[in-house]
């Protein structure tokens, strides 16, 4: 005959089973609630969705204020890029104020472009879920902003993108961690990349101070007009060339046909924004004159050459693209 088991012994089998499965199911709840369901996950997968350009889901997840202002660098490309020299998060354990159980403040280091950060984040428990798993919740915070800002133009490449200035200046929106920035580039007119790393919220704008410098073709226009007006004065035959800055006065007589001026140093070009323009330094030109000079009371001919520095200044008018030069004859030092 075969042997059976006990009804009581095989509920008791499958009673252990049981509570050995549901202390497995518990245990696994516990562990993926600590992992998944931590403060501290929560603050990893908002760095994920900024990491992907995901704005959208980040922003509803921090459940942060939007300030107003030039939203570009909330979302897509932009934000990807904003994110792109943020390396090395990792989100600390969350630390729990005292008389406060239901808050957890996390600390996330990272590295901004190799330099050492970290970002500070609160949170609040919204209660759990299926039992065992916890529910976070960012507290309220506003975004921060980085102020841009720049003369000359209208318009500029934050991270990439170009955006309008109002008057020179563009607010724009960011999340943190951040690393915002900032440069432009015409045919006259450049400024240097400029960066800011936004870490948390702030009270004050992060500003970017962009610095207008000259291009080497805006220099180049200029110098090319400026030697272009000289050379005109200086292949006219006469002792004071009309609208030119140098002359030569002598009471001997001159035969025209002998008068040759020339350029022997051209002027160097440097140029400077003052009082809301750009501006030509004093232009310095030393100019060589050949001639044949008739004594009025003997008759006799004698060959000269002479050189000497002369001064004029010159008025611009210029855009982001061209460039007026109007000389203004001076005289000699």
């Amino acid at each position: 005959m075969k042997s059976r088991i006990s009804v009581p012994r095989l509920a008791l089998r499958w009673a252990t089973a049981a509570v050995i499965i549901a202390a497995l199911v518990v245990t696994s709840a516990i562990v993926a609630n600590r992992s998944l369901f931590s403060a501290e996950h929560a603050v990893q997968s908002l760095h994920q969705h900024l990491l992907a350009g995901e704005g959208a889901e980040a922003l509803g997840l921090l459940g942060a204020k939007v300030p107003t202002g030039d939203a570009v660098a909330l979302d897509g490309e932009v934000l990807k890029r904003t994110q792109a020299g943020i390396t090395d998060f990792e989100a600390q354990k969350a630390e729990t104020p005292e008389n406060n159980p239901d808050i957890r403040t996390v600390v996330a280091k990272y590295k901004a472009d190799g330099v050492d950060k970290e970002s500070t984040y609160t949170l609040r428990s919204t209660g759990k879920s299926w039992l065992f798993f916890d529910q976070w919740a960012f507290e309220p915070v506003t975004l921060p902003t980085v102020k841009v800002k720049a003369n000359t133009v209208n318009e500029v490449s934050v991270s990439g993108q170009k955006i309008p200035l109002v008057k020179g200046v563009s607010t724009l929106p960011v999340f943190y961690p951040s690393i915002t920035d900032a440069s432009f580039s015409t045919k006259n007119f450049e400024a240097d990349t400029r960066g800011v790393v936004v870490t948390g919220p702030a009270k004050k704008p992060v500003e970017i101070s962009l610095k207008t410098q000259p291009t080497k073709e805006f220099i180049a226009q200029i110098n090319s007009k400026v030697r272009g007006y000289l050379d005109k004065c200086a292949a006219q035959q006469v002792l004071m060339p009309s609208g030119c800055p140098f002359a030569y006065h002598t009471p001997s007589r001159v035969n025209p046909e002998t008068i040759k001026w020339s350029i022997a140093k051209y002027p160097t070009i440097e140029v400077n924004y003052y009082n809301g323009a750009w501006v030509l330094s004093p232009l310095k030109v030393t100019a060589k004159l050949s001639l044949t000079e008739q004594d009025l009371r003997t008759g006799s001919l004698e060959k000269k050459t002479v050189s000497d520095e002369f001064s004029f200044t010159a008025q611009l008018t210029t855009s982001t693209s061209e460039v007026s030069v109007v000389p203004v004859a001076g005289s000699e030092d």
